[in-house]
């Protein structure tokens, strides 16, 4: 997932000039995963293990499903946030803006292009996020390119399929994950969905020619 996602968050980056971006994609139950340009590792597990439940420009583009940014969400408010002084504001993160990827009109996926200096901190404003949302089209279209399996698998998913992948039956799949044989079959018929196959052999294939796997 991630190694997919760098090659359109760069570009991004790159287009906006900006001094960081993040590029992450939602699934159905509006969980995030992505990646992060120009911060350093730590950063990225600040922000997401400590940063998204108390992102405010996050919540707006969540709410209103429109651009939004520290400038206009917060103003001056911005260094006294939560966000800022427990992530942000540690690494020398200026300001973001935040803007809503969609495929046709369901949202699933968020751009941020970050600031760390003055300069770019300026362009945060209502007339920088105008001009910033191109890069946003840019990515949504990009994105769509992407092979469909990216998205992201829930972590229940991931341990059926990985132990399907290994050859274990549904029963003894059930009796590893501390569930009934009904509920794997029913993560499996998903499965097969979301990767558009009809055997386990296939979907095992699938599976493994993910990035990561």
């Amino acid at each position: 997932m991630r190694e997919t996602l760098v090659p359109v968050a760069e570009h991004a980056l790159r287009g906006a000039g900006m001094d960081s971006v993040g590029l992450y994609v939602l699934d159905d139950k509006g969980q995030m995963q992505g990646v992060i340009l120009g911060m350093p590792d730590a950063f990225v597990l600040a922000y997401e293990t400590q940063g998204i439940p108390i992102d405010p420009v996050l919540g707006h583009v969540r709410a209103n499903g429109t651009p939004c940014s520290t400038v206009v969400a917060l103003g001056a408010r911005w260094t006294s946030s939560h966000l800022y002084q427990r992530v942000s504001g540690r690494f020398g993160l200026t300001g973001f803006a935040t803007f809503p990827l969609y495929t046709e009109d369901q949202l699933t996926g968020v751009l941020y292009l970050g600031a760390k200096t003055e300069a770019n901190a300026r362009r945060l404003d209502y007339e920088g996020l105008c001009g910033m949302s191109a890069h946003a089209t840019s990515c949504a279209t990009r994105m769509l390119r992407l092979p469909k399996r990216v998205a992201q698998l829930t972590p229940r998913q991931n341990d059926v399929i990985r132990l399907a992948a290994e050859g274990l039956t549904n029963r003894q799949i059930a009796a590893r994950l501390g569930t009934g044989e009904a509920a794997v079959h029913k993560h499996l018929k998903v499965l097969h969905r979301h990767f558009g196959t009809h055997t386990r052999t296939a979907l095992a294939a699938a599976w493994r020619d993910q990035p990561g796997n």
